[in-house]
């Protein structure tokens, strides 16, 4: 069987220019469900807004050829709405008022639809909405209402059946309005989004802004990795960085001290460093640091930085830097792409210096460790020292320091006297003093030539070293004792044994010169321990029998009571304990010795013998 159609069969009336297509409101709901689809449920707003706007910017055209009123024009358009099928009724109430020049000088319409297409089949398609969904009913009443007024109108819902309410109601007012009204961001987005061509168009160039970026950084960082691996200093990869990105450079480190600049002349340098100075005092920056783990920039009236940390073992180690004298440009993003990999190539250099740094410490602090031990003749010790850059012909000093924590773990404490022997010889490197150091007996030990601290003297040089010790580890306690003047190299060890008495006596003072213990440091330093030990015995009575813990606590009691010169008060405070129950340990004491120990003589023999007790290592108080 054969169906044939004649050209006779087409309608000679049709009109071709504007023919009218009748189709169902489910082709539209087909189409919707397509578009979000394809392009999301996003971006399907302004498309189909720009839509319905093109449609009602037509129907206005066609409607003012006729001539008709302004009022007329603004009830025949919900009219056209009903006949298209958009909506099957509506409540629209409008109110206008105009110059003489026929420009709105008031304007606000709302109103309601009833049935609408777009909100049935959104909802049959697609589901319910988050948000209003009559995106073609909004775009065919503002390009209607723009063209008719002469000026942009934009027409919003405010309910919509779509995303569950009862009815769909709606408010159109000039686009300034809206503007002043809406905080929120991106609020009128949509009205102005740009086509979906365009889009892509912007796409397509971003993305290859991105590719060539990403070429550019990788080349960068694959030689940033071959200079790290050939070795090379800081300052040739800052300089290497400047040659790629052409934008200054400066690296400082965590107190903002320079370490290395590229792209700068020295003048224009020290300008901006002086600036960045007198910023830092302003803005109290030391006491309010960078944020260590995350970028900033700091703007002065002469320079802008682009400012990132150096990691290092998760602490902050430095900074690198863009410089922009052009305060008001803003920099790119992929500014700070090199800058990271910048830091993390500085990072991985200071990582080695600071490997060999303290590999080298390390070894000065086992040359330290022969010479307290004897192992080395003087004139060996001496033309060792010359390897690692102390003069040991000189007169020194040996200073220990007592050090524990709190409370803690083995693995804390460990942690602890890393960190401090680490610190102490960063501390010293940047004083510009060449000092051995290195651990003994638990204690941190430290010789120090008179040469390198310039003669100045050795109590002020510790106390300044205690201070930083202490400020930087407040969880730590610590004692600091000092030797006398050493002469001879070779008798190191004498020089530690009176800093180790010296710290032992450290009770009211935390650094104790073995100088300042008069009598007792000579006593000590005599060897006569068995003559101490039997004049203990003998003075002490019961006291001496350091094994039973009551009498080691009555022991204290008349150390400390010695100690405050004889004073209740300052005894109570300093042992906590109650004044009743302090004379009560008085009057035993007083009775076990058989001694008025508020005599003075007798008060201070018994101190000389508790101190040396002490010094020599037979007893210890907390």
């Amino acid at each position: 069987m054969s169906v044939r159609i004649s050209a006779e069969n087409y309608s000679q009336e049709a009109v071709i220019e504007d023919r009218k297509i009748i189709t169902s409101a489910s082709v539209f709901g087909i189409l919707r469900q397509q578009l979000a689809k394809n392009i999301g449920i996003k971006r399907i707003k302004g498309f189909l807004f720009h839509y319905g706007w093109e449609m009602g910017v037509k129907v206005a055209k066609e409607a003012l050829e006729s001539g008709s009123s302004l009022e007329y024009l603004i009830k025949h358009g919900p009219i056209i709405h009903i006949q298209n099928g958009h909506i099957s009724g509506i409540k629209h109430d409008c109110t206008y008022e105009l110059d003489k020049n026929k420009r709105i000088k008031n304007f606000y319409s709302y109103g309601t639809w009833y049935d609408s297409y777009e909100a049935v089949e959104h909802l049959k398609g697609i589901g319910k909405s988050n948000g209003p969904v009559c995106h073609t009913l909004i775009g065919f009443a503002s390009g209607f209402m723009s063209t008719i007024f002469g000026e942009t109108l934009l027409a919003r819902e405010t309910t919509c059946v779509g995303k569950g309410d009862s009815e769909c109601r709606w408010v159109i007012k000039p686009k300034k309005e809206w503007e002043q009204e809406l905080q929120e961001e991106d609020a009128l987005d949509f009205y102005n989004e740009t086509p979906i061509v365009k889009e892509l168009e912007l796409t397509y160039d971003q993305l290859l802004d991105q590719k060539n970026v990403v070429t550019r950084l990788a080349h960068f960082q694959n030689q940033l990795t071959e200079e790290i691996i050939n070795g090379t200093d800081l300052q040739t990869i800052a300089d290497m960085v400047y040659e790629t990105v052409r934008i200054p450079i400066i690296v400082e480190d965590a107190v903002h001290s320079t370490i290395t600049y590229s792209g700068l002349e020295q003048e224009q340098y020290l300008l901006l460093k002086t600036d960045m100075e007198n910023y830092l005092q302003k803005t109290q920056f030391h006491t309010n640091p960078l944020l260590p783990f995350r970028k900033k920039i700091i703007k002065t009236s002469i320079q802008q930085r682009l400012i990132t940390p150096i990691l290092l073992q998760k602490e902050v180690i430095g900074y690198c830097s863009f410089l922009y004298e052009d305060i008001n440009n803003h920099y790119h993003e992929e500014d700070y792409l090199f800058l990271d990999r910048f830091a993390n190539a500085a990072s991985l250099i200071l990582l080695n210096e600071k490997t060999k740094f303290e590999t080298f410490e390390r070894m000065k602090g086992s040359f330290l460790e022969q010479i307290l031990e004897g192992r080395l003749p003087a004139s060996e010790i001496i033309k060792r020292g010359k390897y690692t850059g102390v003069n040991l012909e000189q007169n020194y000093y040996i200073a220990v320091m007592e050090y524990r924590k709190s409370q803690g773990s083995i693995e804390d404490d460990f942690l602890l006297e890393e960190q401090i022997f680490e610190s102490t010889f960063r501390y010293f490197k940047n004083k510009k003093h060449n000092i051995l150091a290195g651990h003994r007996e638990g204690s941190m030990v430290l010789l120090i030539t008179t040469e390198t601290i310039q003669n100045k003297p050795i109590d002020d040089v510790m106390q300044q070293y205690f201070d930083y010790i202490n400020h930087k580890f407040p969880q730590g306690h610590f004692k600091l004792g000092i030797s006398r003047l050493g002469e001879d190299i070779g008798q190191a060890y004498r020089c530690y044994e009176e800093a180790a008495i010296a710290i032992r006596l450290a009770v009211k003072k935390k650094i104790v010169p073995f100088q300042s213990l008069g009598i007792v440091g000579v006593l000590i330093n005599s060897k006569n321990i068995s003559g101490i030990k039997m004049i203990a015995e003998q003075e002490l009575g019961p006291l001496y029998r350091f094994e039973d813990p009551k009498m080691l606590e009555l022991l204290k009691t008349l150390y400390s009571f010695l100690l405050n010169g004889g004073k209740l008060e300052q005894t109570m405070q300093d042992l906590t304990l109650s004044m009743s129950g302090l004379r009560h340990r008085i009057g035993r004491i007083e009775n076990l010795l058989e001694k008025d120990i508020r005599e003075p003589h007798e008060m201070h023999q018994l101190l000389l013998i508790i101190k040396s007790l002490i010094a020599i290592g037979e007893i210890t108080f907390d």
